[in-house]
C-alpha cells in the first residue's frame, strides 16, 4: 500500500509542475493574448483535475491482488 502512495505523490507532484509550467510560460505570439489566456489555463486546470482523480481511483478502487 505503501509503495502505492508513493506513485500516488509522485505522479501527482509531477502532473502539478507540469499544469503549472503550462500555465505560466508564455506562448509564441501567433496566439493572441486577449482570449488565449482565458481558454488556456482553465483547460489544463480541467486536466490536471482530471487525471489527479483517475489516479486517485487507480490506487484505491483498482483490485491490485494477483491470485
Amino acid at each position: 500500500m505503501r509503495q502505492r502512495l508513493q506513485t500516488l505523490v509522485v505522479r501527482s507532484v509531477l502532473a502539478s509542475l507540469i499544469a503549472w509550467i503550462l500555465t505560466s510560460v508564455p506562448l509564441a505570439e501567433i496566439a493572441p493574448r486577449t482570449w488565449f489566456a482565458f481558454v488556456q489555463v482553465p483547460i489544463v486546470i480541467f486536466l490536471l483535475i482530471c487525471y489527479i482523480g483517475k489516479s486517485l481511483i487507480d490506487t484505491f478502487f483498482y483490485n491490485h491482488y494477483q491470485p
